[in-house]
């Protein structure tokens, strides 16, 4: 039953993402803003960081193909972009001592990272004219802003969870 808590978990932010962006609608603060929530990568930064990385590179893999097969019209983006970024981050914690602050901020640049490729693949791949200015205003700035809250609300809880989960595994 212990081995099912992550995937479980992991399942649930993804189910929680699309969710999150019904429930949210446009125009919520009389703004015209895109809220764009990659919680579950969020999720996979902690993990990257606090847990074994080459399981949590794993479940990148599984569920970035799994985002592509249901939210994208180009299978293969985040199923290579969510286990980049968590390699990344796991490297830059390595460099750093990971703790809330350092750790907020590999999750704020490794989100940044994703978002600006999937803007790179809408305007190259895709050919849609969205200029550099709207989408730092209208879907970055924002997105990153409610992932950085969601980053805040989960950090503590989720990290003592992985850290039981980390002795289990390697007491195994």
């Amino acid at each position: 039953m212990k081995r099912l808590v992550l995937p479980l978990l992991l399942t649930l932010c993804f189910y929680c993402e699309s969710v999150f962006v019904e429930l949210t609608p446009p125009g919520l603060f009389k703004l015209d803003i895109l809220l764009v929530p990659h919680f579950l990568l969020v999720l996979f930064i902690v993990m990257g960081i606090f847990y074994l990385r080459n399981q949590t590179l794993i479940y990148a893999a599984i569920f970035g193909l799994l985002f592509d097969i249901y939210y994208t019209e180009i299978i293969g983006v985040y199923l290579f972009l969510l286990p980049i970024a968590v390699y990344l981050a796991s490297k830059m914690a390595r460099v750093v001592q990971a703790n809330i602050i350092t750790t907020f901020f590999i999750s704020l640049l490794c989100v940044g990272m994703v978002e600006f490729v999937v803007y790179g693949m809408n305007v190259f791949v895709l050919q849609r004219n969205v200029d550099t200015h709207t989408f730092l205003n209208q879907r970055l700035w924002p997105t990153l802003i409610i992932n950085q809250i969601f980053f805040l609300v989960i950090y503590f809880p989720f990290k003592k969870l992985l850290s039981k989960h980390k002795k289990i595994e390697l007491h195994e």
